[in-house]
C-alpha cells in the first residue's frame, strides 16, 4: 500500500450560541469552534482521516505531502522524522492509524493494547466563571450524567479562586470528582490578549493545600512549564496530584518531567507535542514511573477521537477530557464535523471508543462544505 494522495481542509466552523472566553487566552472570545480536518489517499482506496490541529497549510503542503507521497501508511516509525522536521501537524500521523486499522479491520485502540473499550470522562469547563454559576452548571452537568468536572481558576486572588470551588463542592456534595485547572504554563506561546495572574510557587502551594481540604483530584499547570524546579518542589510537597504537560514537545520534553517528578500527571496532546505513536511511548514511560498519563482534550472532532482510542489503550489513564460548557461549547458542539459524535453514557459516566475499523468515525461532509473557511 503506498499514499498517494494529502488533501487539508481548513474549516470556520458553526457559531456558539454564546461566545465563549477561554481562561488560558485573557481578553480573547471564540465565537466559533473550528477545526482542521485532512484526508490521506492510498492506492487500494482505503482514506485515513485526521486533524493536523494548529498547523499551518503551507507546512503540510511543503514539507510533509512531497515525503509522504509514495510511502508506506505502516512505516510510521521512518515518518517520525519528517513531523519532527515539521516541528508540527502532528495529527495527520493519525490518518495513517486509521489507514492501518481500517487495513486490518480493527479499532486503533485494539491495536495500541486494547485494555478498555470505555472510558471515564470529564467535562471540562472553558471559561472562569463565579461561584455561584459554576455550582448552578455543575448540578446540571450532574443531572446529565457526568461524574467528573474540571473548573477554570484564573482570578486574580486565590480567595477568589477557592471561593468558586468552594461553592461548586457544597453544590455537588463528595460523591463527584472536581479537577481544578490554574492554566499558568500558557507562556510562552499561547496569545493572551489581557494581562493575567502568573502565580508564585508560594500561591501555588497555598492552593494547592487548600485543594486538598475540598476534595480536589488534581491540580492542573499551577506554575511555568519550564520551571522544572518549582514543579518537582510543589509535587513533593503536597497530596494533591499535579498535572500538566499539554504544552511540552517532544519525547525528550515528556522525559524530563518524568524524570524530574514535576507532574504525577502527564498531559501529553497530539495537536501540540508529537505523533500519536510517540505519545504511546511517552505514556508507557509514564506508567513506569508509576504516573499516570491523561491526554489532553486534542482540539476536538479527529484530534480526541484519537486520544479517546489511546485513554482506552493504555492501563494508567483516569479520564479523557471533553470540552463541555453550556450553553455556549457542548460536547456534540466539541465534535461538530462527525457524522456521529460520541456521547456520554450518563449510566456510568464513561464514553465509550467507536468500534468500527481505524477510528471509528465518519466526516459529515456536508458540515464540512458548508462551515469551509472563507
Amino acid at each position: 500500500m503506498k499514499i498517494t494522495d494529502i488533501q487539508t481542509f481548513q474549516l470556520a466552523g458553526p457559531e456558539l450560541v454564546e461566545p465563549m472566553h477561554p481562561a488560558w487566552a485573557p481578553g480573547s472570545t471564540w465565537h466559533r469552534w473550528g477545526g482542521t480536518v485532512v484526508k490521506v489517499f492510498t492506492d487500494e482506496g482505503i482514506v485515513g482521516l485526521g486533524s493536523p490541529g494548529y498547523a499551518n497549510a503551507p507546512v503540510i503542503e511543503s514539507w510533509i505531502k512531497p515525503q509522504l507521497i509514495g510511502k508506506d501508511p505502516f512505516a510510521l516509525e521512518q515518518h517520525a522524522r519528517i513531523f519532527r522536521g515539521a516541528g508540527q501537524a502532528w495529527g495527520i500521523e493519525m490518518a495513517l492509524w486509521d489507514i492501518i486499522g481500517k487495513a486490518c479491520n480493527v479499532p486503533v485502540y485494539k491495536l495500541w493494547g486494547g485494555f478498555r473499550d470505555r472510558v471515564p470522562a470529564y467535562a471540562s469547563l472553558i471559561d472562569v466563571r463565579s461561584g455561584e454559576r459554576r455550582a448552578e452548571d455543575t448540578l446540571r452537568i450532574h443531572a446529565d450524567g457526568w461524574r467528573a468536572t474540571k473548573l477554570r481558576i484564573h482570578d486574580w486572588t486565590m480567595k477568589e479562586d477557592l471561593a468558586q470551588v468552594e461553592a461548586v463542592r457544597r453544590a455537588v456534595g463528595d460523591d463527584f470528582t472536581i479537577l481544578v485547572d490554574a492554566n499558568q504554563a500558557q507562556q510562552p506561546g499561547t496569545p493572551q490578549p489581557d494581562l493575567s495572574v502568573v502565580w508564585t510557587y508560594e500561591r501555588a502551594v497555598q492552593t494547592a493545600r487548600e485543594l486538598e481540604k475540598l476534595g480536589v483530584y488534581w491540580l492542573e499547570e499551577p506554575l511555568d512549564r519550564y520551571d522544572f524546579e518549582g514543579l518537582t518542589r510543589l509535587a513533593a510537597a503536597v497530596d494533591i496530584l499535579i498535572a500538566g504537560g499539554e504544552n511540552n514537545r517532544g519525547l525528550h520534553e515528556y522525559r524530563w518531567l518524568i524524570d524530574r517528578d514535576c507532574y504525577d500527571v502527564i498531559q501529553v496532546e497530539a495537536m501540540v507535542g508529537e505523533t500519536m505513536t510517540q505519545l504511546r511511548k511517552a505514556c508507557a514511560y509514564a506508567e513506569m514511573h508509576r504516573k499516570l498519563c491523561a491526554p489532553h482534550h486534542g482540539g476536538g472532532g479527529l484530534g480526541f477521537i484519537a486520544h479517546l482510542h489511546l485513554c482506552a489503550a493504555i492501563p494508567n489513564c483516569p479520564y479523557v477530557e471533553v470540552f463541555h460548557d453550556l450553553p455556549g461549547l457542548s460536547s456534540d458542539v466539541f465534535q461538530w464535523y462527525l457524522a456521529e459524535p460520541v456521547k456520554l453514557d450518563p449510566t456510568d459516566g464513561c464514553m465509550a471508543v467507536p468500534q468500527g475499523p481505524g477510528l471509528g468515525v465518519e466526516l459529515d461532509e456536508e458540515k464540512l462544505k458548508r462551515y469551509a473557511a472563507s
